[in-house]
């Protein structure tokens, strides 16, 4: 069980705590990540659909569990902030800097997409109606989530029982076995990752009088989006852009339909809207951005990457800024 231990080694060494949790949260995440990819790729799954589920679940898994401790713990604007601040970065900086190394080609569906800012629609509905997110609106992040797995499986489906489908290569029970044993390790340093940089940031946090929203959407949203990041970084290098967009894709829907609406059906929380309010601007406005891109210019392009990155440093460098003038 995650518990926020301020008075425990993570209080006395908080930026230790910091360094040792991102660290941990990569290596994790990589690890999470080499073994689903496998066993998606083993078992016939196109890249795009293992980037949109299985890598994204993987690289979401810091999200899930720093919000799942933050929002037990009475933090609820690092839990909000952490989601919407990742998907922010998952956008303007991971597609960004993914794009500037090299340029992403390829086509989008409008399923992926539409869900996309379907998610980013469920995640304002705290700032349009009651600020908080309560079970009912939980369950209904939950029920996106689930109606979009079962939509991208029946297209998966109908891929796999289309002529000229080549079959799936034959694994070795110790592939399965190792490959196993990959997912279980990294899944408990993903763990002890979450808690340590929640543990850190808070502290810190508290030390510099800085909001919990402010340290949310800056220090724990990019530390959580570092597997995001590595994980299309090197799958562009590689020339794997339907991993590359499918992770970020999937990632954004994941944050809300599985950390969001996990989080708050264990513990609903409230949502400081005027805290928060320029946040959730900032993540529907990315949204619908990287949506046109795609469908437009059927990828992003590495000057669109660059200028991706430079919004993402202008936006959190305004953030920061108005915070401290507050």
């Amino acid at each position: 069980m995650l518990t926020l231990l301020e008075n425990g080694w993570t209080g006395d060494l908080p930026w230790v705590a910091i360094v040792t949790g991102l660290v941990l949260l990569v290596v994790g995440a990589d690890l999470l990540v080499r073994g689903a990819v496998w066993i998606a790729l083993t078992l016939g799954m196109s890249r795009m659909a293992v980037g949109l589920t299985l890598v994204a679940m993987g690289t979401s898994m810091p999200e899930m569990l720093v919000s799942l401790t933050a929002a037990r713990n009475g933090h609820a604007d690092i839990a909000m902030a952490n989601v919407l601040g990742s998907n922010v970065a998952n956008i303007l900086l991971i597609v960004g800097i993914a794009a500037a190394i090299r340029a992403i080609r390829l086509r989008t569906d409008w399923l992926e997409l539409l869900f996309m800012l379907l998610a980013t629609s469920l995640a304002a509905v705290p700032f349009l109606a009651a600020p908080s997110v309560d079970r009912p609106l939980a369950g209904g992040m939950v029920a996106m989530l689930a109606i979009f797995c079962l939509l991208l499986l029946r297209r998966e489906r109908s891929r796999l029982q289309s002529p000229g489908h080549e079959p799936p290569h034959r694994a070795t029970p110790t592939g399965w076995l190792v490959h196993t044993i990959v997912l279980a390790v990294g899944l408990a340093l993903l763990a002890y990752g979450a808690e340590w940089l929640v543990n850190g940031s808070v502290v810190i946090a508290k030390s510099m009088g800085v909001s919990d929203a402010i340290i949310g959407m800056t220090v724990v949203a990019v530390g959580t989006s570092l597997p995001e990041l590595a994980t299309s970084a090197v799958a562009a290098a590689r020339g794997q852009p339907e991993i590359a967009v499918g992770n970020v894709l999937g990632s954004n829907i994941f944050n809300v339909g599985c950390v969001l609406g996990v989080s708050a059906l264990v513990q609903p929380f409230p949502v400081d809207c005027r805290e928060l309010g320029g946040l959730m601007v900032a993540t529907a406005a990315s949204a619908l951005l990287l949506a046109i891109v795609l469908r437009l210019q059927h990828g992003v392009g590495r000057s669109t990457g660059a200028m991706f990155v430079l919004a993402y440093a202008g936006y959190l460098a305004y953030e920061i800024q108005t915070s401290r003038g507050a």
